[in-house]
Order: C-alpha cells, then structure tokens, then sequence
C-alpha cells in the first residue's frame, strides 16, 4: 500500500459543508472525505454517521458569512479554498476563525 503524504489541515480541518440530498450536511476535508478520513477511495457520504442537520435552515445572510467569498448557496459552503489556505498566513487564519466561530455557535439535530 502506498502512503499520501498530506498537511494536517487537509484531513482535519473543515474545508466546506456539504448538503446531502435529504437535507443533512456533512462536514468536509479538502479531499472531500468527511473530516479526519484519509481514505483515496470513493465515499459515499450517506454510508457515514457524520450527517447532522441545523435546527433551523441557514438563511443566506448565514451562508454567506460562513463562505469565504460570500456565497448565498447552500449545496456546498466553502470555508476557505486554494487562494486563502488558513495556515498560509494570518490574516487567512484570522478569517477561517471567525468563520468557524460562528459555524461553531448554530444548534444541531444529529
């Protein structure tokens, strides 16, 4: 078996939530794997006791806070991407914070 070589951030850190199809979300590393899963196969999200729902739908304005570029739509809300990787510099840090501050803060149905 051969060994990937990643950053700490790229398997533990959240990169973007993912709405599924009934309405759950799931938690991302930038591989796409629900955090801290270091598998190079196919995942399929449904199979994982990862999903959780907000107790209430985010609005836009939430989404939007949470997306680095400010994004309204709730498919897919990225943290952060290639352009402002969070341990690239500390204003980047700063920024994936707050963002995680406030994800941190919105109640959960599991």
């Amino acid at each position: 078996m051969t060994e990937t070589v990643s950053e700490f951030r790229q398997v533990f850190m959240i990169y973007c939530l993912q709405r599924l199809e009934e309405g759950s979300y799931v938690a991302l590393n930038r591989r796409y794997k629900p955090v801290g899963m270091t598998s190079s196969e196919w995942v399929k999200y449904e199979d994982f006791a990862v999903r959780f729902k907000f107790k209430r739908a985010l609005s836009a304005k939430q989404i939007a806070a949470l997306s680095f570029k400010g994004d309204t739509a709730p498919e897919c809300i990225y943290l952060y991407n290639d352009g402002c990787i969070p341990t690239d510099s500390p204003d980047h840090w700063a920024a994936y914070s707050e963002r995680l501050g406030r994800l941190a803060g919105y109640k959960i149905v599991c």
